[in-house]
């Protein structure tokens, strides 16, 4: 046993012996490949470090905010200053060279603004023109317009490259054509040159989409030029190139700076293979002298200049203590921009002024405002001290053709041509239309704008001039589009509008004409054979349709009831079936649901929550086409529409259906309350299409004109994917099968009219919770309140037919509470949360603003006076 145990000891000994060298081994072996990897992996680590360092870019004109506050005011980029590390091909590293002294590889790229002559025009695509030099010093320009002609041959010295060909790039011509139809500049053809070098690389051809022109916005007339244009004829209209460096960003340096390639990219050129060592000398020389050096946007370096809203302005701040604001408010202004006072209905007949912002208080929403004296096409005058005044944000509006950004492509007003102001740094721009017969003259007429400066704004012109101009001495070229396109939209609308009423003119008469012709009491056959199938109310309707289409055989008859009226209506009596119709539809009757017709509207059954009522007139829809071509089992569904609108309707909504007219219906929505909209009273007119419910009802708002919603619209245009005017999916889009008028009623009541309306725009969803987002949100509830008391008094003065008495019950109801939220708000009660004093928004704002009580001071008398002369009992 014990020898046993010293062999086993042994053996275990000798294996653990043998284990060890191994692994002594193998750690020799491996130990410098871990260093070396460890090593490559601090230096990747590094790489990565440097890379993720790299600091946030802001543009001219970018809207930020302090990283320390981002719910306080907001700035505007005004100038920015930034210094780059280049690197070469070679690796070498140029550092903290101004961005100023770079110039882009390319002059010219899609998507770039170009002038010529008086046309403005994009740039759709730019045709490289390249050189190439060869070994024996022979050099060829050739114009490109396909990448398929000149093969790059490896090495390749960026895999990266935002350009096909780039200077030093080895080159295999691959159709000979194309070189010898090229410009020789040094030698001439030859069948063996087919390999080289790039040496240079420009653009040789320039393709533009001509967008308009100076003298066509004038009102002249002048001929676009052809699109393939001469890029020696064309010039670049671009402000802040200085400032748009990104990392990975080709460019090439001033001439001062051109020397710095010989210590880097020619020996790179040196290193390259060529068919025999003299070739390799006499392409070096060539080479040297003709060679454009590129380099790399490794890093960059920046400091930006802020103006904020108080009017106050921050220099070289670092990137880093700002943020970017991706929605802006329609409320938040600027100094320097001009605004237009809101009028209200009330206000017609009064002058609306016009002024520019001074400054903004963007916690309280004030602005201060100097208004202008006069304001016409030649002058703006302003007054003097005493006619700045601070208002409420609430009560402005940008003006609308006053209003200008940074970068925005402008042209000089034809009116004001000969009214230019003295240039801030180059002399004088003086621009007369005597001057304009050359195409550089009007390179004076088109520029970009730079920002405001003096209560005007600083523009710099396509001809490098910079000079301040008057608001109206210019015209926004975005401006000048939308409005061509919109008379567009409008004629081309209109001309489809009368021929669709031509042709269904024609249409109707055709078949009017071709009823009469047919053998005797065809309409009366028509109404007897469907008597039977629907019940009172929807007979009345089908039959009213009959009679407004084919009318009746006798003009005399008792049956033509109210030749005014939008629909004949023929009495019941005309259209009593016989036996055999009964015995005919007596299958079909039993599979109808009967619809116990409620009780019409009347004085004391005005405040019921569904009711059946007569008079259509002032719906929305009630010229709408189609109700007579409703397909089987439309009346059915209708029916069943209205049974649950009977038996199911909640508080807070209020429907009218119309005994003659199946097909419209109106609803009232009550604003519910912790919301902008609370108390207040919303009015819908609704549609059912011939082919209901396989396609959702139209939906109008009765908006006064209003948008205090985001899915509302001033136009009646209700944006809702439930009635496919929105993109949605599952339960959001309308389902034939399951949707219902009550589940588009209360979505719009618990999703379009809630607490926090803001975030129903398009994409703002991803801002709730985020700072700039609930600021905007609480200023968005501020504005839909202010809105919503404009609306009451609108719906009183003139509530909607079939709703009078059940709005001034409801307002007679709700008034005192009404005016009572109004004074909790008055002393600072965020909107929907009047007397809750703990209430803090999910911003961290406790009261409302200033802005808001200035504006809802305002309408507080305007609505307690609505109140008083509708009878109803209030006290301010």
């Amino acid at each position: 046993m014990d020898l046993y145990a010293i062999d086993s000891d042994t053996e275990s000994y000798a294996e653990t012996s043998d284990s060890e060298e191994d692994q002594e081994e193998c750690e020799l072996t491996y130990c410098g490949h871990a260093q070396n990897i460890l090593s490559s992996l601090d230096e990747s680590i590094g790489k990565i470090d440097n890379f993720l360092s790299f600091e946030r870019g802001f543009l001219h004109g970018d809207i930020v905010c302090s990283a320390a506050d981002p719910s306080g005011q907001l700035g505007r980029v005004v100038g920015v200053d930034m210094l780059v590390d280049l690197e070469t091909s070679s690796g070498d590293i140029i550092k903290h060279v101004n961005s100023k002294k770079l110039s882009r590889v390319r002059s010219f790229v899609s998507g770039d603004c170009v002038v010529m002559g008086p046309w403005i025009g994009r740039v759709i695509r730019a045709f490289d023109l390249v050189t190439v030099v060869f070994s024996d010093g022979a050099r060829c320009e050739m114009l490109l317009r396909d990448s398929e002609v000149l093969k790059p041959i490896p090495p390749i010295l960026f895999e990266d490259a935002p350009y096909f060909y780039y200077p030093g790039q080895r080159v295999r011509i691959v159709h000979p054509s194309i070189s010898k139809s090229g410009t020789w500049l040094c030698g001439s053809w030859k069948a063996s040159r087919d390999e080289g070098v790039v040496s240079h690389v420009d653009v040789g051809l320039v393709h533009v989409n001509w967008i308009t022109s100076v003298t066509n916005v004038w009102g002249g007339q002048s001929s676009s030029p052809p699109n393939f244009q001469d890029p020696k004829k064309l010039t670049l209209l671009s402000c802040f190139p200085y400032a748009n460096w990104q990392l990975g960003d080709w460019c090439t340096l001033s001439d001062c700076e051109g020397s710095l390639w010989e210590n880097s990219d020619k020996s790179c050129f040196m290193s390259m293979t060529w068919k025999s060592s003299s070739d390799t000398q006499m392409a070096i020389g060539t080479y040297g002298s003709d060679y454009s050096q590129t380099y790399v946007v490794a890093k960059t370096k920046s400091s930006v200049d802020v103006l904020w809203q108080d009017g106050s302005t921050s220099l070289g701040l670092e990137p880093q203590s700002l943020v970017p604001v991706s929605t802006l408010g329609d409320h938040d202004f600027w100094p320097g921009q001009f605004i237009l006072e809101k009028l209200t209905v009330e206000d017609n007949g009064r002058c609306q002024r016009t002024g520019i912002v001074t400054s903004v208080d963007a916690l309280e929403r004030t602005v201060k405002v100097k208004w202008a004296v006069s304001v016409d096409s030649d002058t703006v005058s302003y007054g003097d001290g005493l006619t700045e005044e601070t208002v409420s944000a609430y009560e402005l509006v940008l003006h609308p053709d006053f209003s200008f950004f940074t970068g925005e492509v402008i042209i000089r007003s034809a009116v004001n041509i000969e009214n230019s102001e003295a240039n801030l740094t180059n002399g004088t721009v003086a621009v007369s239309r005597e001057s304009l017969d050359t195409s550089s003259a009007f390179l004076s007429c088109i520029g970009n704008v730079l920002g405001y400066n003096d209560e005007g704004l600083e523009v710099q012109w396509a001809s490098g001039a910079i000079s301040r101009v008057q608001h109206f001495e210019i015209i926004a070229l975005d401006r000048i589009l939308d409005d061509s396109l919109e008379s567009m939209i409008e004629e081309h609308t209109t001309d489809d509008l009368v021929d669709m009423a031509e042709q269904e003119k024609m249409h109707l008469e055709d078949t009017k004409s071709a009823l009469e012709e047919s053998a005797g009491d065809c309409t009366g056959s028509l109404r007897k054979a469907t008597a039977f199938l629907f019940s009172k109310t929807a007979f009345n309707f089908l039959t009213n349709v009959a009679s407004s289409l084919f009318g009746a055989h006798d003009s005399t008859s008792s049956s033509s009831v109210n030749a005014d009226s939008q629909y004949q209506i023929v009495t019941t009596a005309e259209l009593q079936p016989s036996a055999e119709d009964i015995s005919e539809e007596k299958q079909t009757m039993e599979l109808i649901t009967q619809f116990e017709k409620p009780t019409l509207a009347s004085e004391n059954a005005m405040t019921k929550g569904f009711d059946v009522v007569t008079d259509c007139s002032d719906h929305h829809f009630v010229k709408e086409i189609g109700h007579e071509n409703v397909k089987r089992g439309w009346v059915k569904k209708i029916q069943q529409e209205w049974s649950i609108l009977q038996n199911d309707l909640p508080d807070g909504i209020h429907v009218r259906v119309y005994e003659e007219r199946m097909d419209l219906l109106r609803a009232c929505l009550v604003g519910a309350a912790g919301t902008p909209y609370h108390d207040n009273l919303f009015f819908f007119d609704i549609f059912f299409p011939p082919d209901y419910p396989h396609e959702p009802p139209s939906v109008h708002y009765h908006s006064g004109g209003l948008r205090l919603n985001p899915n509302l619209y001033e136009s009646g245009k209700v944006c809702l994917s439930l009635l496919k005017t929105w993109a949605g999916t599952g339960s959001e889009v309308w389902d034939p099968e399951n949707s219902t008028v009550l589940q588009l009623l209360l979505s719009l009541q618990a999703l379009v009219l809630n607490e926090k309306p803001y975030f129903n725009e398009a994409g703002y969803d991803k801002f709730m919770g985020k700072a700039d987002g609930e600021k905007n949100s609480i200023t968005y509830n501020e504005n839909a309140f202010l809105l919503s008391c404009k609306s009451m008094t609108y719906i009183l003065h003139k509530p909607p037919k079939h709703f009078e008495n059940f709005v001034k019950e409801h307002f007679t109801c709700c008034a005192p509470h009404i005016l009572d939220a109004c004074k909790a708000y008055l002393g600072g009660d965020l909107v929907g949360h009047a007397r809750d004093s703990a209430y803090i928004s999910d911003d961290g704002c406790k009261n409302s603003s200033t802005g808001f009580k200035i504006m809802l001071a305002k309408l507080l008398p305007k609505l307690v006076t609505t109140f008083s002369e509708a009878g109803i009992p209030c006290s301010p």
